[in-house]
C-alpha cells in the first residue's frame, strides 16, 4: 500500500542490514514475508466501502500472523485510520508509521511541521493526536494547495514522475516557510518520498518510509523493544 512504496520499505531495511551489519550473503538477511495487498480504497481513499475496507485489512493481516511473523510494519500512512482495528485483529505487533514518525519528529526539537499527505491523511486528523502529545503544531496545505498534492501522489503512484511535479511540491513547501514558519515537513504519504528528497528542500525532511524502516531495523535487531500504543 502501494506496491511501490512497499517495495522501497523493503529495500531500505535490506540497505540498513548492508551497511551497519556488512551483510553480503543470503543468510546475513532477516526474513521478510511481503504481502503487497491492494486495499479497495476506491480513488485515493474516496468513495470506498468502508465495512469492506475492514474486512480486507483484517483477512490480510491475519495472512501475516498465520505465516509466523514477529511483527507488521505498514508503509501506508492513510490506512492508519483503520491501525485500531488492524491491531485488535491480531496477537502480533503492528508498528504505526504515524506514531514513529512523530517520535522522530519530537527527538529533532522542531515546533511546527508541514504535513504533505492525501486528503483521506489531512482531513481524518490522523497525525494530529501524536503530533499535539508531543506539543507539535500540525500545519496543513491550503485546499488548491492539497488537490494540485493529490494529482501528484497519483501521478507519482502510477510511476510518473517530473521536474515540474517536483517543482509544484518544492513550492508549497517554501510557501509554507514564509508564511506559516514551518521547520520541517512531514511526507505523509509514502508516495511522497518517491518524489522529493531532503537534498530537494531546505528544512528538514521526515521521510516516514525511511522512518518506518529504521524502527523495523530496530526490531529486528532487538535494539528497540515494542510499544503497542494501546
Amino acid at each position: 500500500m502501494g506496491p511501490e512504496a512497499t517495495a522501497t520499505l523493503y529495500l531500505n531495511i535490506v540497505g540498513r542490514c548492508q551497511r551497519e551489519l556488512d551483510a553480503k550473503y543470503n543468510s546475513d538477511f532477516p526474513p521478510i514475508i511481503v504481502n503487497s495487498a491492494p486495499v479497495p480504497d476506491g480513488r485515493m481513499w474516496k468513495g470506498f466501502n468502508e465495512a469492506e475496507v475492514k474486512r480486507f485489512l483484517r483477512t490480510n493481516i491475519r495472512i501475516l500472523e498465520r505465516s509466523g511473523v514477529d511483527f507488521v510494519a505498514i508503509p501506508c500512512n492513510s490506512v492508519h485510520y483503520f491501525l485500531p482495528i488492524m491491531r485488535k485483529a491480531v496477537n502480533i505487533p503492528v508498528l504505526s508509521i504515524v506514531e514513529e514518525t512523530a517520535k522522530e519528529i519530537k527527538k529533532t526539537g522542531l515546533s511546527k511541521v508541514l504535513l504533505l499527505a492525501t486528503e483521506f491523511t489531512i482531513y481524518r486528523g490522523i497525525y494530529e493526536q501524536p503530533l499535539a502529545e508531543r506539543e507539535i503544531t500540525l500545519i496543513k496545505p491550503s485546499r488548491t494547495q492539497q488537490r494540485l498534492l493529490e494529482k501528484i501522489i497519483i501521478r507519482t503512484e502510477s510511476g510518473q514522475r517530473s521536474n515540474t511535479d517536483r517543482g509544484t511540491v518544492v513550492g508549497i513547501i517554501n510557501d509554507l516557510r514564509k508564511t506559516a514558519g514551518i521547520q520541517g515537513v512531514v511526507a505523509g504519504c509514502t508516495e511522497i518520498p518517491l518524489l522529493i528528497q531532503q537534498i530537494d528542500t531546505p528544512v528538514q525532511l521526515f521521510d516516514t518510509i525511511d522512518v518506518l524502516a529504521a524502527s523495523s531495523y530496530a526490531l529486528i535487531r532487538g535494539k528497540q523493544t515494542f510499544d503497542p500504543y494501546r
